[in-house]
Formats: C-alpha cells, structure tokens, sequence
C-alpha cells in the first residue's frame, strides 16, 4: 500500500520493557530500512557465540516508493523501491538471550558493533538475573555506565 511520507513522532515511549538478557533502544528517531535490520542481525550472528537468541523487535512495515531517474512528469506515483521502520525515541530494537557462561564483553562488543550500522543513537540495556541485583537494569550509553533503580 502506497502512503504519504509521514513524520516520526518525537514523543518518546514511555515503558522500555525488555525480555532478553541484553538489548539495543534507540535514542533518537528515524527510519530504519529492512536492509539495515538484516545487516545488523547477520553481524551480531557473526559476532557473538553460537547458540545466542536473537529477537528483532522493529519491521519494515512501510513502502517507500521511487521513480525512476529521468521520467518526465506524471503517470502516478512510482513503484515499491524498499520497506522502513518508524523508529521512536526509547523503542526496543534488538534483544539477545545469552546462552552459556560467556563473558559479557563478548554480547556487548557485539551490540556496539551492532549499533554502528543503524541510523539511529542507540544505548545499550543489560538485565540482571534473580540473584542480588534483582529489579535493576544497567545501561550504556557511548561508553558511559549508570544504574537506575525500578524495573522493566
């Protein structure tokens, strides 16, 4: 279905709620095309251990359409040239589940070099286990770490 261009709303998303043991949030708005997605989950494929869940929380739902070069005026608008996803502020993209007793500077390199091929800023979210730092999330942003207290 054709549509209009359209505006990311600049609204943030108030609830981050995340599932996996690791995930990557935007933190600015954009559109993200299905080829950028399937590049940023063939590279985390190659980058972390195998065995790792990898779950993309964002689609290429919208048509984009281009004419082609050179075509005089008129005659409709043109055909299907790629799918995007709206991309809010504060929305889960990808999520991973660690799998083993695998460092954790492996999952994290890997989703920074994840957050190079998306358009978008991006912080990086770790969810703790059950043991003594239940109900926290850590997150890093660009190299900074923090703690906030309060659940997903």
């Amino acid at each position: 279905m054709k549509r209009h261009k359209g505006r990311v709303s600049e609204v943030p998303r108030e609830e981050v709620k995340i599932t996996g043991d690791y995930g990557i949030i935007s933190q600015g708005e954009g559109r993200i095309t299905t080829k950028q997605i399937e590049t940023a989950i063939m590279t985390l494929k190659r980058t972390l251990p195998s065995g790792t869940r990898i779950r993309t929380r964002i689609q290429g739902h919208l048509a984009v359409s281009e004419k082609p070069l050179e075509v005089r005026m008129g005659k409709g608008k043109g055909g299907i040239a790629k799918r995007v996803a709206r991309v809010r502020m504060n929305t889960v993209m990808i999520e991973i589940d660690k799998r083993g007793q695998e460092p954790e500077k492996k999952y994290e390199g890997g989703l920074r070099v994840l957050g190079t091929k998306l358009p978008v800023r991006y912080k990086i979210i770790k969810r703790r286990g059950t043991d003594k730092g239940a109900g926290k999330e850590e997150t890093e942003e660009k190299g900074e770490t923090e703690e906030k207290e309060g659940g997903f």
